[in-house]
């Protein structure tokens, strides 16, 4: 005959498994049992604080990127600010990888502008231009 007990926690009397099999000791300390072991969460629990940081290290990436492919750097604005956003919330803890990224970005864009803005792209296409 099983011992089980549907109104125990877990099923079985405190010291025992299905098997016959002593109870494990140790476990986490304050757990209930039946309840998560450390470091995983039930459905719908608070998420873990480094799920955005992401955005922080693609910001840095597509910021670096944008110094020899100028077109990154607007994409790198928009996950350095969501990454900052995300940090200021907790829910990222990587800030200073968004705002590197948002720096680097914002002034390879205002460079960007300032060369194109003092001739810089057209001569660039008349150079092209004479190559053909």
């Amino acid at each position: 005959m099983s011992t089980y007990d549907p109104n125990q926690p877990g099923g079985y009397p405190a010291g025992q498994q299905p098997g016959g099999y002593p109870a494990q000791p140790g476990g986490y300390p304050g757990q209930q049992p039946g309840a998560y072991p450390a470091g995983y969460g039930a459905y719908g629990a608070r998420p873990n604080p480094t799920e955005s940081n992401w955005m922080g290290g693609w910001s840095l990436g597509l910021g670096l990127a944008s110094i020899c492919c100028g077109i990154t750097g607007l994409v790198s604005i928009v996950f350095g600010i969501l990454g900052i956003v995300a940090a200021n919330q907790g829910r990222a803890t990587n800030r200073g990888m968004s705002i590197a990224g948002l720096v680097i970005s914002v002034i390879v864009l205002v460079g960007n502008i300032v060369w194109a803005l003092s001739g810089g792209y057209a001569e660039m296409m008349d150079q092209l231009d004479s190559l053909q």
